[in-house]
């Protein structure tokens, strides 16, 4: 619907009806018609008139008229749109249904309904001004008013003349009293429609403010009349328009809110008048009209969905109280003022929106040109390998680097897939088309074999596509850490190393005792056994023992060597289900020989139901034996060092190691794993134990927690993933 000359339109169809309900049903026909509805309803209920309700429509029904009959006769506070399916609908889709209330909030005197197909070309809701159905409803009960006073007063004059039918002169007087009051109420309606048209062909302001002043001084037969608005920010009332008074003087004039005949009626949002201005202490100004000859005033707020934006006021050259229905022909006017006011106000935010818009997008696009410019330049010169794949995991564009990362030629179009060795594109394919599906940004290393090349990447891929939407695209970042990696498993190794020797001259240390028992009960044995006569003496019976000793000696020593022999040896990187409680223990048996350690005590509370893990049980000893290293080195070699185990909610174990050393400073917390950092003096630490350490663990899919506080000792804890079912330790 355009709103045009809608309004002035709908009002005139109105007026011209013989009845009531004939206007009511064209007004209906008129709205179902502009809006594109297929049927409607309206119930009319006049302050001083019979309840009117009328249906119309090109697909009207009896299930249809009733069910928007029952729709009318629910009240509804404010326009609303929904989708309803009513009875005698006839069509597959569901329609769309208008409703709102007819008049303002301080009397409403009716509700409209329409409804209509919800498409493109279905029911229209938009292009209505601004609380178009409150003016409309009021407007309709003001005409009515109108014509049933010049109908009561018609009647009442037929019954006077039956009752005094010879009084011709009575009769004459009457009829030009009547002709007076239908010519004023025509001239009333015609004022209004001359409103209605200067807003509704016009976005002048001023040339519209100006009409309605002028239509609405003639018709209330003013001196004057004015209008001022109200200015958000200050909450001060302004002159906005003013006829009959000099420029000068009106724009000097500020009111605030409250304040004055003009702020009580917008404060009140209703009619405020003076009988007599000059006597009248609520007057701000009583100068001004003594010196301009005015006596009465009436004012009435310009509302605009019930907030007062401004005032329209008229004033008298005689002392004057004004009727009701003058104060509601100056409120009809204020209203046809307020959406003039209204639609300059949206077009001028509108007009000063789009020129900001346009600026922006002009800038906007400046920055993203050069955005892309300096992306496209960072992605040239990105030593790393960075791919563009569609959802069928295409290539759709590559850095000069990526060209180089794979072993085949990547080029536009081609399958990214058939650039892996065959065997291995499952598990590729398996890795992209989980980050499509999960839209989450995933991280794997590889090995790619190849002809006596094999490689190690590192894959980073992120997915690419709106939120709550499927991803369209995958960035996927290929970095070669093939040198990396074996720089990693050197490095650990020397680290080892490194420990072997430590663990060795302890281990040796070790072995003096059960050898020198060894020894001494061999020298024993071979006395005793060089004098034969003794072999019934009872002294001789402990023979027995010293053998059982020697085996158990003996079979220590082994366990020791064993234990140092495996610890030097490279682990390689075999998995298998692993029990974390024996690895662990034996880290703290290892650490127990050392002689540094003598002093140290352990305290073990493992739990008896850890489930296994599926891990390289070499490298993990090789974690356990450097937390619990460190934490014995931070208590000097005493105290106590305290191992847990724990099954974890959430498929995850942990091992734990406790010491109460001096505890790590919160600025060296984050420093902790970096490589070559160390706090221990020169030529007593590499750096590299924690940093080893914690790659372990990342490779086992596990990560490596610490907290601690300084005197307090630290806590390391070693989280791991459960074994697959199935498997056992």
């Amino acid at each position: 619907m355009k709103d045009g000359s809608l309004f002035p339109e709908l009002l005139a169809t109105f007026i011209a009806a013989p009845s009531l309900e004939a206007g009511i049903t064209r007004v209906l026909g008129r709205l179902v018609t502009l809006s594109g509805a297929l049927a409607g309803g309206v119930v009319f209920s006049p302050a001083d008139g019979p309840r009117c309700t009328v249906t119309a429509g090109r697909r009207a029904s009896p299930a249809l008229d009733a069910w928007l009959r029952d729709r009318l006769a629910r009240r509804v506070g404010r326009l609303a749109i929904a989708r309803e399916l009513p009875s005698g609908w006839r069509g597959r889709e569901r329609p769309l249904l208008l409703e709102a209330p007819l008049g303002g909030r301080r009397r409403r005197v009716g509700q409209l309904a329409l409804i209509g197909r919800g498409g493109a070309r279905g029911l229209r809701r938009d292009g209505l001004p601004p609380g178009f159905f409150e003016k409309l409803g009021s407007a309709l009960e003001l005409i009515w008013r109108h014509q049933r006073e010049a109908l009561n007063t018609v009647a009442n004059q037929q019954h006077e003349m039956l009752k005094v039918l010879g009084d011709k002169a009575a009769i004459a007087v009457q009829n030009e009293r009547l002709l007076e009051q239908s010519m004023r109420r025509a001239r009333e309606t015609q004022a209004l429609l001359e409103a209605g048209r200067a807003v509704s062909r016009s976005l002048e302001v001023k040339e519209t403010i100006r009409v309605i002043l002028e239509q609405a001084r003639e018709v209330l037969g003013a001196a004057s009349c004015s209008l001022m608005t109200l200015d958000p920010e200050t909450e001060e009332l302004r002159s906005g328009a003013s006829l009959d008074l000099p420029d000068e003087i009106v724009q000097r004039i500020r009111l605030k809110v409250g304040e004055g005949i003009t702020g009580l009626a917008v404060k009140e949002r209703g009619p405020v008048q003076s009988e007599d201005l000059w006597n009248d202490p609520r007057v701000r100004y009583p100068d001004l009209p003594r010196a301009h000859g005015l006596r009465s005033m009436l004012t009435v707020p310009l509302l605009v969905g019930g907030r007062a934006t401004g005032a329209l006021s008229v004033l008298r050259r005689d002392v004057h109280r004004f009727t009701g229905d003058e104060e509601r022909l100056l409120s009809a006017f204020a209203d046809q003022a307020a959406i003039a006011l209204e639609h300059a106000r949206l077009y001028s935010s509108i007009k000063t929106y789009s020129e900001q818009l346009e600026s922006m997008v002009a800038k906007r696009t400046r920055e993203l040109n050069e955005q892309k410019r300096f992306v496209e330049v960072v992605l040239e010169a990105l030593p790393l390998g960075l791919y563009v794949l569609d959802d069928r995991l295409s290539v759709v564009t590559v850095n000069p680097v990526g060209t180089g990362v794979l072993p085949c030629e990547p080029t536009r179009g081609r399958a990214f897939l058939s650039l892996m060795p065959e065997d291995q594109r499952p598990e590729f394919q398996a890795f992209l088309e989980g980050v499509l599906k999960f839209k989450k940004v995933s991280q794997e290393e590889v090995e790619l074999r190849g002809d006596g090349q094999d490689k190690t990447l590192r894959l980073t891929a992120a997915p690419l596509g709106g939120r709550g939407a499927t991803a369209t695209h995958i960035v996927l970042i290929v970095e070669d850490i093939t040198l990396q990696k074996r720089l990693a498993r050197q490095m650990l190794l020397n680290e080892r190393l490194t420990t072997a020797g430590r663990l060795a001259a302890g281990v040796a240390h070790e072995l003096n005792n059960p050898l020198a028992t060894i020894a001494g009960c061999a020298e024993a044995l071979k006395e005793r056994a060089r004098a034969p006569e003794l072999a019934g003496l009872a002294a001789f019976q402990d023979f027995p023992s010293y053998l059982a000793l020697v085996e158990e000696e003996a079979y220590r020593c082994k366990e020791i060597t064993g234990s140092l022999l495996q610890l030097v040896r490279e682990p390689g990187s075999g998995r298998a289900s692993t029990n974390l409680n024996a690895v662990a223990s034996k880290a703290l048996e290892l650490l127990g020989h050392q002689p540094r350690f003598s002093g140290a005590r352990f305290v073990t509370e493992l739990d008896p139901d850890l489930p296994p893990v599926l891990a390289n049980e070499g490298q993990l000893r090789q974690v356990f034996l450097t937390l619990g290293a460190n934490g014995l080195e931070a208590m000097e070699g005493t105290g106590v060092l305290t191992l847990r185990t724990r099954r974890l909610t959430g498929g995850e174990v942990e091992v734990e190691f406790e010491d109460r050393g001096a505890g790590i400073a919160p600025q060296l917390l984050p420093r902790i794993f970096d490589p070559f950092f160390t706090t221990k003096p020169p030529g007593q630490g590499t750096g590299l134990g924690l940093t080893i350490a914690q790659g372990l663990v990342a490779d086992h899919g596990g990560r490596i927690e610490v907290t601690s506080q300084p005197g307090q000792g630290a806590r390391f804890r070693v989280v791991l993933p459960l074994a697959p079912e199935g498997s056992q330790p």
